[in-house]
């Protein structure tokens, strides 16, 4: 390739003499000459006259040594840009989450961070469900996301925790339990229930429904939602009462009131998950970031 001889080619424009370009890149007058000579051999022209005290190039020189400087730019654009991918400071990193999961601070902590270190990954945001989540994952459409579901997956997916939550039972500001000491699933025996969605979170749904069962209690299931902030409206408008996973403390809303049900003390690890054996050095600095913010936060 023409492209090895560059450097000698143009170290001898630069100098307009081998001796002085052969002293510059500490090589050998007679081994620069060489490369010059293969250079116009392969190119067909002559690059320089040769005089008693130097050369000087050429028209078909000057052209080249113009084209040249302008591939070498290139070139070492190109080395930095492919180093800075390969060290995950340019890519796409695609992130998912839970709806309740903006009511945290971890993420937006997180990003802070990352974005501070890699300002120039193209980051994109895309709140769905769980089970969503995971088929995207599958698909490789996103790269990572933060699930409140429980495990499995292992052979298919990393998972990290990141936190830990538990349902708290959403009750209209008026109704009576709302000042209860304390509150049971027995006592909600005549409520309607606003359920997550079976269909956007089965995971959820049916882990929800095995521990009512396993006490012995079965919740009337009126009404069906895919997110929480539609939860918190249906009771707020009387529809019924809901089990959610706990907002983070000093988010809650305020139209609701938000109690906890001694027996339904169901701990939900916040996960973040991503794809098993992803190479992309975006989504290792990413999961790096999110770890330094949970350490941050203790």
């Amino acid at each position: 390739m023409i492209t090895k001889h560059f450097p000698f080619f143009l170290a001898a424009v630069e100098e307009q003499s081998f001796h002085k370009a052969a002293q510059r890149l500490h090589i050998a007058q007679s081994a620069l000459s060489r490369r010059i000579g293969d250079l116009e051999r392969e190119l067909g022209v002559t690059l320089f006259e040769r005089q008693a005290r130097g050369v000087r190039p050429t028209a078909a020189g000057r052209a080249l040594a113009q084209d040249v400087r302008r591939i070498m730019i290139d070139v070492e654009q190109t080395e930095r840009r492919v180093r800075r991918v390969a060290e995950g400071g340019l890519g796409l990193l695609r992130i998912s989450f839970t709806e309740g999961m903006v009511r945290r601070p971890l993420l937006p902590a997180a990003i802070r961070r990352f974005r501070a270190a890699y300002p120039d990954v193209d980051l994109r945001f895309a709140p769905m469900v769980s089970e969503s989540q995971r088929e995207k994952l599958r698909q490789g459409e996103l790269e990572v996301g933060f699930v409140f579901e429980e495990g499995g997956d292992r052979e298919e997916f990393e998972l990290r925790e990141v936190g830990m939550h538990n349902f708290v039972l959403v009750l209209p500001l008026d109704h009576p339990l709302v000042d209860a000491p304390a509150i049971r699933l027995a006592d909600l025996a005549q409520e309607k229930f606003i359920w997550p969605s079976r269909q956007m979170s089965p995971r959820l749904f049916n882990r929800m429904l095995a521990v009512c069962q396993a006490r012995a209690f079965t919740p009337d299931i009126v009404v069906e939602v895919a997110a929480v902030d539609v939860a918190y409206s249906l009771v707020a408008a009387g529809m019924g009462v809901a089990l959610v996973i706990t907002a983070h403390p000093g988010r809650e809303p305020t139209d609701v009131a938000l109690r906890r049900i001694e027996d339904f003390d169901v701990p939900m690890p916040l996960s973040m998950i991503w794809r098993r054996n992803n190479p992309s050095p975006v989504l290792a600095n990413f999961v790096q970031a999110v770890e330094a913010a949970q350490a941050e936060a203790g």
